[in-house]
């Protein structure tokens, strides 16, 4: 089954959430039920494993702070097949977290995780990176990407993908090799 995890700033219920959920029958995770400056990364990171734990064969798909999440899920199941990381905010470990803005320092420690560059995650992951990406420096990804030995895709666009939106479910759906659903495109 495919699962959607949404940014720090975002819902399951946002544009991308939406489209996933139309075009690939991507369930949208609801991991938090706070305000997003008040997230507990484990509390996030065990309602998503408990959201998962059933399937047999799961595809994540995570973007900017859900892209950590869905990476670090998958350290600890090995019921996740494919990960799809849009933009993924996964920190490297010799970055100074004092230095990055936008998030509190408390969470930024939290989601810090050497074991994401020196432990290989048992399935396919392709890194989707927007190099116009204001919020998430590319780098972040590359270092990810070199570290798992992942398919990185570069697409000329911003941190939300507002340019190629409508592109990622094709791109994710050649990638896992299934169909997609007609989008209905409201009047």
């Amino acid at each position: 089954m495919l699962y959607y995890i949404h940014g720090y700033l975002s819902n399951p219920d946002s544009a991308k959430g939406q489209l996933f959920k139309e075009t690939l029958q991507a369930y949208p995770i609801r991991y938090r039920t706070c305000k997003p400056e008040e997230i507990v990364v484990s509390e996030c990171l065990e309602r998503i494993s408990e959201t998962i734990k059933e399937d047999k064969e799961v595809t994540l798909i995570g973007s900017s702070f859900g892209g950590y999440l869905a990476a670090e899920t998958a350290l600890n199941h090995d019921n996740i097949k494919t990960l799809f990381l849009l933009n993924p905010a996964i920190i490297p470990p010799h970055m100074d977290i004092s230095t990055i803005h936008g998030m509190p320092e408390r969470i930024l420690r939290g989601m810090q995780d050497e074991t994401l560059f020196t432990t290989k995650i048992p399935a396919d992951i392709y890194i989707i990176l927007g190099t116009e990406d204001e919020i998430v420096p590319n780098n972040w990804g590359i270092t990810f990407a070199k570290a798992q030995e992942a398919h990185v895709i570069f697409l000329h666009d911003d941190h939300r993908f507002s340019e190629n939106l409508y592109k990622l479910p094709s791109i994710i759906s050649e990638n896992l090799k299934i169909h997609l659903q007609p989008l209905k495109i409201k009047d």
